[in-house]
């Protein structure tokens, strides 16, 4: 027999049901909450039960006290926190540093209360700018106001050795930044490490951003370090957490403006069935019976062994293949056709994280130009009979469809080709490279 927990004290489902009024809607921020007397007679209980009830939401940050005119929901207007936006372009304004050009854009009242100390520096501080025993910072301490309120603190630290006698050793303001002044003494940062941790705050932090009970912070720690590796700069964050929203934005890294196209050796045989394997997987995912075999690894073999075989690089990771070669496939293509100066397209594969940049168009003109370079006139190749969708890409980007054929055994045969002369344009540059020479 199964033993049911243990049923919630009342004070806290008085909170609980308070709580949830509050998250859905229906006590706004600014309302007035019932008086402890009413909630007292409406859970048939006594006021001081009510008063535990309210407690826990003013722990929580939810609801604050104003004696003696009750309890209310907290108005919360939060400040978005994007770490991300440290290196962009600041204003040159001396009025107007990132923080306070973000705030005014918002219509808020912003300021900022600035202190600079030489000191010795806590042991995390020392540890993230590899400092020897006895070696000093200049900290930079900035507590930074929203509508009269301490929204965060930000407290910079600075190797003094690198600093001294610049404008960071001032308590102004420096509109174009800390970040620029290091640069202009030589330390240009490059390279930033974020850690982010959540926990309560310490007096001093509670006492400095005028912090209710309850209110937990987030801290920010941002290692600013130079080409060289060399770390210049600790930030110290802190950021209560009923007064922040943090941001990332994050985009998908695009494949390299200038990719590598090269012949395949012998080593990658695994890599080309690989990419192939990956285009089967994602096909018979959607439904569509393209390739759902196992390569044919003798044909690839020969095809790499004949230098027909061709994989493209981004920044050194194969991302995509091709095989073009002159024999035109009997079962599709007639003896009278064969003789026709073509270049024959098979097996070209991209790999689907770097789908949607409109490589394989890319690679398409590549044929094309190889195919002229061959002295041919045009591209050809064979499409799954089955798969419009694949059909239809490729009469997007110039190929005519010759024919329909069904051979024996085989589901290729919608036959397409176009002017080797053709050149759709877009995607990324392909740039060939032979082991020997240039091409």
């Amino acid at each position: 027999m199964a033993v049911s927990g243990r049923a919630r004290a009342l004070y806290q489902r008085i909170a609980d049901r308070l709580r949830a009024q509050i998250t859905d809607g229906t006590l706004a921020p600014g309302d007035r909450l019932p008086t402890e007397a009413e909630i007292a007679a409406d859970w048939d209980t006594t006021r001081s039960t009510a008063v535990q009830g309210l407690k826990v939401l003013v722990n929580e940050g939810l609801i604050i006290s104003d004696r003696p005119r009750g309890y209310f929901v907290r108005s919360r207007r939060p400040m978005v926190y994007r770490p991300q936006g440290e290196f962009r372009k600041r204003p040159l304004s001396p009025e107007m540093d990132q923080f306070l050009t973000q705030m005014h854009e918002e219509g808020r009242e912003a300021s900022q209360r600035i202190e600079v100390k030489v000191e010795t520096p806590s042991r995390h501080v020392r540890e993230r700018l590899q400092l020897n025993e006895g070696e000093l910072v200049v900290v930079r301490q900035r507590v930074r106001f929203v509508d009269g309120i301490p929204y965060n603190t930000n407290d910079s630290h600075f190797p003094l050795s690198l600093v001294q006698n610049s404008e960071i050793m001032s308590p102004d303001d420096i509109a174009r930044g800390a970040n620029v002044v290091l640069a202009e003494l030589g330390y240009e940062q490059v390279r930033a490490l974020d850690e982010l941790h959540v926990r309560m705050p310490t007096p001093e932090e509670a006492d400095r951003l005028q912090l209710g009970p309850g209110t937990p912070v987030a801290v920010h720690l941002c290692t600013g370090f130079t080409k060289d590796g060399r770390p210049v700069r600790a930030v110290v964050n802190v950021l209560p957490g009923d007064r922040h929203v943090i941001t990332y934005e994050r985009s998908r890294p695009q494949v390299a403006d200038a990719l590598t196209i090269r012949p395949a050796v012998a080593t990658d045989l695994r890599t080309v069935i690989d990419l192939w394997e990956h285009a089967a997987s994602w096909l018979n995912e959607r439904g569509i019976d393209q390739w759902q075999y196992p390569p044919r690894e003798e044909r690839i073999k020969a095809n790499i062994e004949a230098g027909e075989c061709w994989i493209v690089e981004a920044d050194g990771a194969p991302v995509a293949t091709i095989t073009v070669d002159e024999h035109a496939d009997p079962d599709f293509w007639a003896p009278s056709e064969a003789n026709d100066p073509a270049l024959y397209v098979h097996r070209m594969v991209v790999r689907r994280d770097v789908a949607g940049q409109d490589l394989g168009s890319a690679m398409l003109d590549w044929a094309g130009r190889e195919a002229l370079r061959q002295g041919k006139q045009l591209l050809r190749l064979d499409a799954w009979r089955s798969n419009d969708e694949l059909q239809r890409y490729y009469s997007d980007r110039g190929f005519v469809h010759v024919r329909t054929v069904e051979a024996a055994d085989r589901s290729s045969g919608a036959l397409f080709q176009r002017a080797a002369s053709y050149s759709r344009g877009g995607g990324p540059e392909l740039k060939t490279e032979l082991p020997d020479s240039t091409h």
